[in-house]
Parts: C-alpha cells; sequence; structure tokens
C-alpha cells in the first residue's frame, strides 16, 4: 500500500474527502496534508488547522462530561462521583475531606484540587452533605480550611433522595477497575 492510498483510506473512514473542511464562512480549509518524499524517505504533515478542529473537540468534551449538569439527577460527574463514593465510605460517621478526595480519584481523574472545590461547593449549600467543621461562607466570600481539617457525611436528605441500587445504571470506571453510575436516581430535582 502506498501512502497515497493510506491517505485515501483515512479520509473514507472520517467520512472526509480531500482532507479538507469548512470555516465559519463555508470555505473550503485544508487541515492536514500527508506528504511523502519518496528520495528521502521522509513524511511531511502541515498542521494548518489541525489545532482549531482538536480544540473544538476538546471544548466540546469539557462543556459536556464536565462543566454541565445532566438533566436527570441535575449533577456534574464530579458531583456524582463524589456523592458514589461517600456512600461507600458511609458508615454514620463523618470523613475528613481529605479522605472522600482520595477515595473519589478512584472515579474522577482530574485531580484532587477540583474534587474538594466541588465537594465544598456542594457542603457549602447544606442539602446532600452533612459538614463539620470551617466550611467557609459563600456570603462573605471566607474559604473553606483545608480538607485535612473538616469533615462531611452524606445527610439524611441525601440518603432518602439520592440513592436507589436497584435502579441505579452503572458504567465501569476510566481505568476500568471500579463501577460508578451513569446517573443517581433522585427523586428531588437537583437543577
Amino acid at each position: 500500500m502506498d501512502y497515497n492510498e493510506f491517505d485515501g483510506n483515512i479520509d473514507e473512514l472520517d467520512g472526509r474527502d480531500n482532507n479538507s473542511a469548512a470555516d465559519n464562512d463555508g470555505n473550503a480549509v485544508e487541515y492536514s496534508n500527508y506528504h511523502h518524499d519518496s528520495k528521502n524517505n521522509d513524511i511531511t504533515h502541515k498542521l494548518t488547522g489541525m489545532y482549531q478542529n482538536w480544540f473544538l473537540d476538546y471544548a466540546s468534551y469539557v462543556i459536556l462530561e464536565r462543566a454541565v449538569p445532566h438533566m436527570y439527577d441535575g449533577l456534574k460527574p464530579v458531583q456524582r462521583r463524589i456523592l458514589h463514593a461517600m456512600r461507600e465510605l458511609d458508615d454514620g460517621r463523618y470523613n475528613k475531606v481529605a479522605n472522600v478526595v482520595g477515595h473519589t480519584m478512584q472515579y474522577h481523574p482530574h485531580g484532587d484540587a477540583s474534587i474538594a472545590g466541588a465537594l465544598v461547593q456542594m457542603g457549602q449549600k447544606d442539602y446532600l452533605i452533612d459538614c463539620q467543621g470551617n466550611w467557609g461562607n459563600i456570603l462573605t466570600g471566607d474559604s473553606a480550611a483545608a480538607p485535612r481539617y473538616i469533615e462531611a457525611r452524606l445527610s439524611h436528605f441525601a440518603h432518602d433522595v439520592v440513592f436507589n441500587p436497584k435502579t441505579t445504571e452503572w458504567k465501569l470506571s476510566y481505568d476500568g477497575r471500579n463501577k460508578e453510575p451513569i446517573t443517581l436516581p433522585v427523586k428531588f430535582p437537583l437543577l
């Protein structure tokens, strides 16, 4: 198979032809072009416009998979993963937030700071999480204490409204080692 044939097969798989895309005005824009120099056995690849397409794909992923709450349970993925991890840790006692964050990292690959921030925001709303310690104040702008100093557990409201293992749909976590809920079967709209 020569390189030109390979390029054609890639275009067929992508549903594209002639390595072109359209800009906002509908004009054809070349976003990628392979060129094989048979003398030197070099492959040249133009990157014109590829970053724009990749950035759009990444931005769409962030909006849909991280920033927007799901309409069925009203939770962002990080919030759902926190509640699931807290349910697994739940024994009726308070847990250090640092411990909850560490347990949530089995399901959420985006770092401990994002998990701790989302947990503090949910705790400040005082619906789903029962808090103990200095959780800050949204009215005065005071920030919460470090995760090693504050504690949390699921509220009675969360136990009654958010969880039902019989009707929860599950998927594998990002590394395939654990199961996490696709959505939580909430009885009360959280949006």
